[in-house]
């Protein structure tokens, strides 16, 4: 409880000199510090940002990563498979800009608004490290859909990093796995629900700046830190399937980070075709942004090293982290 009453009184919604609170609404500013408690405090307990895990963490992953097989008689463990290459970017004359990404989209978005839906669909893989030992890899695929009665499923599965790009999960009424793969969990949620126990569970607002604020509510930083904003719309994608409105804003939000650069086409772990935009955020790690040209939807986020590091035995050039965001 020590806990939740100085996350209270350090947000201070209502602070003293605010008038009278009795029997009254709290107003904007109070509503936005108490929505963004969660988010702090699951900060102050994040101990090694970029993807290094606890050591419970680790050690389920290793518990999967050893579980999970390939069907077939002579099945070997996928955690023997190696780790994934970085992505390719090839420059040429037929790149597209950022900027011209940002005027597509916007008048895509200014025809044709559509509006965002809950639930994602996308391919992860993260490399958990703990100091002084080998790395744990453990691939996934998530798919969560809500129905026009609040009611939901969310799928998750473990995949064979042997075939990285190739879909474990069909989307489909019910979704149902395919291929290789172990369910890690798969939850159903009644009507009414509509991911309000999740991040992100209000709509999302229109335009960039107030998108910005927005996911600044539950990833403090994000209006202010470029890393922090490249965190909290993966994030964000991980929850939302966004509309034209919202990739038009994404896009505008990530023309604006100081250091954004054309990096060249992009073929993805999916076989799709991308323009790639490199950004160097915290010093040891690059990012690698993968837009579709047309429509401005972020195919992929991949984080690569860009220091050795010997206690976690990492080298420049290994893959960290990466998501493909398929739908």
């Amino acid at each position: 409880m020590t806990d939740e009453l100085d996350l209270l009184r350090e947000a201070n919604p209502v602070s003293a000199d605010s008038g009278p609170w009795r029997d009254r609404p709290l107003d904007g500013r109070a509503e936005l510090l108490l929505r963004r408690l969660p988010s702090r405090d699951r900060r102050r307990r994040t101990v090694r940002r970029r993807a290094v895990w606890s050591l419970g963490a680790a050690a389920a992953a290793t518990v999967v990563a050893l579980a999970l097989t390939v069907s077939g008689t002579g099945s070997s463990p996928a955690v023997a498979a190696p780790r994934p290459l970085p992505l390719v970017a090839h420059a040429s004359r037929a790149d597209v800009p950022l900027a011209d990404i940002v005027r597509r989209t916007r008048a895509a978005a200014e025809e044709s608004p559509g509006k965002s839906e809950r639930g994602s669909h996308f391919q992860s893989w993260a490399l958990g490290m703990k100091s002084g030992e080998d790395a744990v890899t453990l691939p996934r695929e998530s798919l969560t859909r809500w129905n026009a009665d609040g009611s939901g499923s969310t799928l998750e599965v473990a995949t064979d990093p042997r075939h990285p790009g190739r879909p474990v999960i069909e989307d489909g009424p019910p979704p149902r796995t395919v291929h290789d793969g172990k369910v890690l969990s798969e939850d159903h949620y009644p009507p009414g629900i509509y991911g309000a126990n999740q991040s992100y569970f209000e709509d999302p607002p229109a335009g960039a700046s107030a998108l910005r604020t927005y996911l600044a509510v539950w990833s403090p930083g994000a209006d202010r830190d470029p890393v922090e904003l490249l965190s909290a719309i993966q994030s964000f994608l991980r929850v939302w399937t966004p509309g034209p409105r919202q990739r038009a804003d994404i896009v505008t939000l990530l023309s604006g980070i100081e250091g954004m650069r054309p990096a060249g086409k992009v073929t993805d772990r999916l076989g799709r075709e991308g323009q790639g935009f490199r950004f160097t955020g915290t010093p040891g790690s690059r990012y690698l942004i993968v837009l579709d040209p047309d429509d401005g939807r972020v195919l992929d986020v991949e984080e690569t090293v860009t220091e050795d590091d010997p206690e976690y035995r990492v080298k420049a050039g290994d893959v960290m982290s990466y998501t493909a965001y398929m739908s």
